[in-house]
């Protein structure tokens, strides 16, 4: 054998050593389709958010066991919790699951157990919407909802997709997870008996955890059941016909209704005593005076938008106000961006959540976790480079100076394989923590944000693990007091390289399906390939049975605040910051109980300068320029938190992605302030195979604000 061709058979088997931690299990061969899938709204969902699935169908039994698997952003089916079949509505027995999609595939398994074993069908759904796309919800036939998408779409992006809220075509439930992918949802007040009860219950939860509701209800307002009833600004007490167009003309920016319009059109007249609690935008008549029409106000951590009149009947179905009036209540027209956050923006290939993931991943030294020192990439092409040429010519021509003898080939492989693997172990180790336990080290953030006014409590957070070997890792978190808790991995949006729309999987070294153990809360058997990682996100949501703060905040002239407050969590917080309207209060530190007087501080600065840390330079104000690349986990947090009074997109360049719900400017532009602090250990903590990492939170207390003129007596 010429010795040119003993390199290349040499060289093949050291191309082709791919790592993996185990193969799948093989799939039972798919059986007739016997069940059915509806998932999403309408069979619409979206990427890389929790998704709602029902599973039903005549050979599925009461009380059968059933799972479904889904993919996640590296191709790997993720098997959920068990559900239990039950009977529905139409009387079929069906399962119900939320999950999450990080393929563009739509590829679903349904696994069912049977005296046999269990049986897997594997299913293709529908496409997915991509990651990036905004979904509005509608229950209700409005046609103004279409226009009103148009005017909210943002610079170099689609038109948000409008999915109908219809009974019998959702799997949605009464758990707000299922809305996770939706940005806003309208209802109309004559759709409201089509919805099923628990749906009702779900949008409601879902708005408490920081959706935004919109609530069409004029003369439908009278008959609503109880929760839509709660959506209202007060008790309706009766409907009266309305007088005037005036200020609802003058809101829209449209041109006049008909001549005497308003001869059938009803409003509600509320029986409370006192104003309505948030901000009436608009009233009957154009000088601020008369019935309510607009009314803006918080609703746990999520904001409720009240339109008074019934835009789905006539004379507003085909007034062209009717769109621009729905589009004031989903948040108006976008900021424009300038040229430079145009140009990021439009592409949409950045986001502060993209940022986030990339800040955790860095791996900094803490006391219970060592650093982690990335090899550059540098050194690695060198060395891969070095390899090659050690191997052709530089191998070939030793092996031909010797005669060509087969045993001289072999033995020389033989050491340089030796040689440049005992490099890039001693590379690797070089930059490796010594102490991690079990090769491991991990970085953990968090934020609590607590609903003063309900007792309402969600908590977000995110880790990072690294691992030095080839493992598989049990994944849960733990929440003191208990919570409905949910463990993810966690995906970038786009189409990027290992993006949850990528046209293909990124290529991951362990190749191995994982599961859920027994429930949301912790994820059993994820594999992780040495010197890797992985990143997951979490999400809970509690009830506090004791007041986390007292206050007695009044809103003064220019939006500014007066009164005291105190919070009565167990743990100090540091750095704290109070925030209403545009003004940012610097409290400190404040221990449990401790009371702080707005009067006695530091007057107020702006918020939007403190969060772009504005300057002075030469007689101007300049505000810092917004660096996606830095990797300050906390400082992407405090803007995320903000996003909106920051500037949005037109200041980060980007949107927040996964963090726009973390967002609570629309509170504190209504009836709400927020105590920010800073406390050395949050509330969760986040457990792996081997030990816990407690994680340092950012807390957010939400107050209520009154109006000076309910004091002012």
């Amino acid at each position: 054998m010429r010795p040119a061709s003993v390199w290349l058979l040499r060289l093949l088997p050291a191309l082709l050593l791919p790592v993996s931690l185990g193969r799948p299990a093989p799939a039972a061969e798919p059986r007739p389709a016997d069940s059915a899938v509806t998932v999403g709204f309408d069979g619409g969902y979206r990427t890389n958010a929790w998704t709602p699935v029902t599973v039903a169908g005549d050979g599925i039994a009461p009380g059968d066991v059933l799972h479904v698997w889904a993919e996640d952003p590296d191709g790997q089916f993720v098997r959920s919790p068990p559900g239990v079949a039950a009977a529905g509505a139409d009387g079929r027995p069906a399962a119900r699951f939320t999950v999450r999609f990080g393929r563009p595939t739509g590829r679903l398994r349904i696994e069912r157990a049977g005296a046999a074993g269990a049986a897997i069908v594997e299913r293709r759904l529908p496409e997915p919407l991509p990651s990036t796309a905004r979904i509005v919800l509608c229950a209700g036939d409005l046609p103004a909802i279409d226009e009103a998408a148009r005017i909210i779409a943002r610079e170099g992006e689609p038109v948000p997709r409008v999915l109908p809220l219809t009974a019998g075509r959702t799997a949605a439930g009464a758990a707000a997870r299922d809305y996770d992918a939706v940005e806003a949802i309208v209802v109309c007040g004559r759709a409201v008996a089509d919805l099923p009860a628990d749906v009702m219950q779900g949008i409601d939860a879902w708005v408490r955890c920081g959706g935004r509701l919109v609530l069409v209800a004029g003369g439908s307002a009278e008959g609503l059941p109880p929760t839509a009833a709660g959506w209202l600004p007060a008790a309706c007490n009766r409907t009266v016909t309305l007088r005037r167009l005036g200020g609802l003309e003058t809101h829209a920016r449209a041109g006049r209704l008909p001549p005497r319009a308003a001869a059938g059109v009803r409003v509600p007249v509320f029986s409370a005593a006192g104003p309505l609690p948030g901000v009436v935008d608009v009233t009957e008549g154009s000088g601020g005076s008369g019935t309510p029409l607009v009314v803006r106000r918080c609703h746990g951590l999520g904001t409720i938008a009240w339109l008074g009149v019934d835009i789905d009947e006539e004379p507003f179905r085909d007034w062209p106000g009717s769109g621009t009036l729905l589009a004031n209540l989903l948040g108006g027209r976008p900021e424009p961006l300038d040229g430079e956050g145009a140009a990021a923006g439009s592409g949409r290939d950045t986001d502060l959540a993209m940022q986030l993931r990339t800040a955790i991943e860095r791996f900094v030294a803490t006391a219970a976790s060592p650093a982690v020192t990335p090899v550059p990439f540098e050194v690695v092409a060198a060395i891969g480079l070095l390899y090659v040429l050690c191997l052709y010519p530089l191998d070939w021509w030793f092996v031909s100076r010797a005669g060509g003898r087969p045993w001289v080939a072999w033995s020389s492989l033989a050491v340089l394989v030796t040689a440049f693997t005992a490099v890039a172990w001693g590379v690797h180790a070089a930059r490796q923590p010594r102490s991690a336990p079990g090769g491991r080290t991990c970085t953990v953030t968090e934020v609590v944000d607590i609903d003063a006014v309900g007792g309402g409590v969600r908590g977000s957070g995110w880790a990072a693990v690294y691992s030095a070997v080839n493992d598989r890792l049990d994944v849960g978190l733990e929440v003191e007091p208990a919570a409905e808790r949910a463990v993810s991995w966690w995906g970038d949006a786009g189409r990027g390289f290992a993006a949850v729309d990528a046209a293909m999987p990124h290529p991951a070294l362990a190749a191995a399906d994982y599961a859920y153990a027994g429930s949301l809360a912790a994820l059993a058997g994820v594999p992780i390939a040495a010197a890797s990682s992985r990143v997951f996100e979490a999400e809970w949501h509690a009830q506090r049975s004791q007041a986390a703060v007292t206050a007695d905040l009044v809103a003064a002239a220019q939006g500014t605040l007066r009164g005291t407050l105190a919070h009565h969590l167990p743990m100090t917080l540091e750095d704290c910051r109070l925030v209403h309207g545009g003004w940012l209060y610097d409290v400190g530190r404040l221990e449990p109980g401790q009371r702080y007087d707005t009067a006695g501080g530091r007057g107020p600065r702006s918020l939007a300068a403190a969060l772009t840390r504005r300057s002075a330079v030469k007689e101007r104000d300049v505000a810092a320029r917004w660096n996606p690349a830095a990797a300050d986990a906390e400082r992407i947090l405090e803007v995320a938190g903000f996003h909106a009074a920051a500037g949005g997109a037109a200041y980060t360049r980007g949107g927040g992605g996964r963090l726009a719900r973390l967002d609570l400017t629309p509170l504190v532009r209504l009836d709400r302030a927020v105590l920010v602090g800073v406390a050395a250990r949050g509330q969760a903590a986040w457990s792996f195979t081997g030990g816990q990492a407690p994680a340092r939170g950012l807390y957010r207390i939400v107050i209520p604000v009154a109006p000076a003129a309910a004091t002012e007596r």
